[in-house]
């Protein structure tokens, strides 16, 4: 067995950003992921658009199976449970309500499939004050205090990447995981509910240790640029032809850092002594250690750092890492073929596993590059049906 998945059908009802990377997950662990878009598309329009394509698109959904259905017609609601009654997950990230109000809410889709696991990847889950609050990554990012900590003292920043959609579609394959065991050893499905605001607000947990034990005025509670509360020196540091990153997290690596830059008087400094100390003094080893990266090359201070194991690495763009040769050797972009565009590139699966590793096989295709697959083999509708179908805009 190469794909761990295999058998497991995935009824994906999702747009934007947490739910299709939740989706992307299990299809890239071999489920059989469909994925269901309205008649006139989900999240095409999101930028780069290549020839008519969202670029966007065809990175996160790898690996799925497109059709279409209206799910506001009586039919398209009838479509979906038959769909339901041969599927294992259903997958969605709507506001908590949507589904219910449709007349699928999991009490009904348990008539359907007892056993069925619904999975909901919403902003603010089931229970709560904000449930119903709609949601994006930049909103949770500045609720969570993620924005809080993010940025220089005078302007909060949000992250690049959406990082708590990232992590929310994560959390949404692990519970979707979790459930399928749990189903495998007691034959029950079960309902999982994946908020973002908890999931922000997890990912915060250092922080959120340090506000708990030391207050408002600690550290954790701060924006420190690039600097770091719980080590020092570890920050971005100026070099004669752009940044480092360096992070010295513990008493070896400073005496390292120290013997690197020539300096290892800097070991016995009072104000440098420990870890503690040189958090409670950050701002002047940090100009110390920039005063010795500004006068050389990042070459020059990756090779000295990484001959002495000191952590460090230079400050890319996202373009840089296209050709890096360990992108290339982990396999982080490979080769797939798409109907429009031809073949491409995309994003590979970070799942390297010895016996069922996580595998991208196709790209995210054009709306209802499936339908006839799906409707025709799996639900057993001909093709005039299908041509019905359409017509009433059902599908």
């Amino acid at each position: 067995m190469d794909s761990v998945l295999r058998g497991v059908r995935v009824l994906e009802l999702s747009y934007a950003f947490n739910g299709p990377l939740a989706g992307r997950i299990l299809a890239e662990l071999g489920a059989e992921v469909i994925k269901i878009e309205p008649p006139w598309g989900s999240a095409r329009d999101w930028l780069p658009i290549v020839k008519g394509e969202s670029g966007h698109f065809v990175f996160l959904n790898a690996n799925k199976k497109f059709i279409t259905l209206n799910l506001k017609t009586d039919e398209g609601k009838e479509i979906f449970k038959r769909l339901v009654k041969v599927s294992d997950v259903v997958l969605f990230n709507f506001t908590p309500g949507t589904m219910e109000k449709l007349g699928l809410g999991y009490e009904e889709m348990r008539k359907i499939k007892e056993d069925i696991i619904y999975v909901s990847s919403s902003g603010f889950g089931y229970t709560g004050p904000y449930k119903d609050l709609p949601a994006y990554d930049y909103i949770m990012q500045a609720m969570v205090g993620i924005m809080g900590v993010t940025g220089f003292e005078d302007r909060p920043l949000r992250t690049g990447p959406a990082i708590i959609d990232a992590v929310a579609g994560i959390f949404a394959a692990l519970g979707t995981l979790a459930a399928l065991y749990y189903k495998k050893i007691t034959g029950k499905g079960q309902m999982v509910d994946i908020a973002m605001f908890d999931v922000g607000f997890y990912i915060m947990i250092q922080n959120i240790a340090g506000v708990y034990f030391e207050g408002r005025n600690s550290l954790f509670n701060k924006r420190l640029g690039n600097k770091y509360a719980i080590a020092a020196p570890y920050s971005v540091y100026r070099a004669k032809d752009g940044y480092v990153c360096i992070g010295a997290a513990n008493d070896r690596q400073f005496q390292r850092l120290c013997e690197a830059m020539g300096k290892e008087y800097l070991m016995n400094d009072p104000r440098f002594k420990t870890n503690k100390d040189r958090v409670n003094n950050m701002d002047e080893i940090d100009k110390i250690v920039e005063e010795w990266t500004m006068n050389k090359s990042k070459r020059e201070i990756i090779d000295m750092l990484r001959k002495l194991d000191v952590p460090v690495g230079e400050v890319r763009e996202p373009y840089d890492n296209l050709e890096d040769p360990q992108v290339k050797e982990r396999e982080m972009m490979v080769k797939v073929k798409h109907p429009v565009l031809g073949e491409i590139d995309i994003m590979g699966s970070p799942l390297k596993m010895s016996e069922t590793p996580g595998k991208i096989r196709e790209p995210g295709y054009p709306i209802g590059f499936h339908n006839e697959e799906i409707y025709c083999n799996l639900l057993k509708y001909n093709k005039g049906e299908i041509e019905k179908l359409k017509a009433k805009g059902v599908i």
